[in-house]
């Protein structure tokens, strides 16, 4: 090779390695400014809107619990409902106007809620004193912003933030754009809950596979319940000569399992409370 034709190669090899950089610069660039600039756009307004509740009386939520809260709009009405992360609830909504567009010079307008309505559904513990709290500022909420065309921000008549949610269409794009990051660190930390919550049941003796509990039925009466472990995730219920099949379920607090139809089971250590059809019957471990 001649000294002009090696320098006619290292030549054009340059020029194909600074394009090439050019390009994937310019991808990673518009990756990035379309993330920074995912708030911008057409601004966001209370009316039809769909938000995903983050904070209740500037505290967090329960992870996984999915409170939501929608408006609906029609012309001078408007309606509130959502999840509370175990009941839906629908109320009367009453706001001076729910196009108005927030600016960062924008002072809060009024917003009360009337008439909220729940489902009755029995969940953990734990969701239920959030459902509780939830509703308490629902009630409580005077006013209402949009920070940052992202933040639904609802404040009590003194001023006080009572609930904040983002923009369900926000809170999934960004889901979307960090599932793939935290996919194995949720699976983990999924995993680790199961097995937590079926200690509670199997105790710390993997070869346990039935226990007794003593149970005070919503007559008053005594009966005796046997819980039997079919599986990591599935247990056998007998009471009264009934049985039931139950599988895992999500739950904040202790082990819940279900049949996804009217039988709940509850367990945290040496207490276990069952929901047959509405029922309760509050059990302890017979010794």
């Amino acid at each position: 090779m001649t000294y002009r034709k090696y320098l006619w190669a290292l030549t054009g090899s340059a020029l194909l390695s600074l394009t090439a950089c050019s390009s994937v610069s310019s991808l990673y660039s518009n990756e990035s400014e379309g993330s920074e600039k995912h708030t911008e756009g057409k601004p966001l307004t209370l009316a039809d809107s769909h938000w995903q509740v983050e904070s209740i009386d500037r505290a967090g939520i329960i992870d996984f619990s999915h409170v939501t809260l929608n408006v609906n709009s029609n012309g001078d009405t408007s309606r509130v409902s959502g999840s509370t992360g175990c009941n839906q609830f629908t109320g009367a909504l009453e706001v001076d106007e729910a196009d108005t567009v927030f600016s960062d010079e924008s002072s809060a307008e009024s917003f009360s809620t009337d008439k909220l309505i729940l489902t009755k559904k029995a969940c953990a513990p734990a969701l239920m004193k959030q459902e509780q709290r939830f509703i308490e500022m629902l009630a409580a909420s005077a006013s209402y912003s949009i920070v940052e065309n992202t933040w639904l921000v609802l404040y009590d008549s003194n001023g006080n933030e009572t609930i904040r949610a983002i923009a369900a269409q926000i809170s999934q794009s960004t889901t979307n754009k960090s599932a793939s990051a935290t996919k194995s660190n949720v699976d983990t930390k999924l995993s680790d809950l199961a097995s937590s919550q079926k200690q509670d049941v199997v105790g710390s003796n993997e070869q346990e596979s039935t226990k007794t509990y003593k149970c005070e039925t919503p007559n008053a009466n005594l009966a005796t319940l046997r819980v039997n472990t079919l599986g990591p995730d599935t247990l056998a219920l007998s009471l009264n000569n009934t049985h039931h099949i139950v599988q895992l379920s999500r739950s904040a607090s202790g082990a819940k399992y279900t049949n996804n139809k009217n039988v709940v089971f509850w367990n945290k250590g040496d207490v276990a409370t069952l929901s047959i059809n509405s029922g309760y019957y509050h059990c302890s471990l017979s010794t």
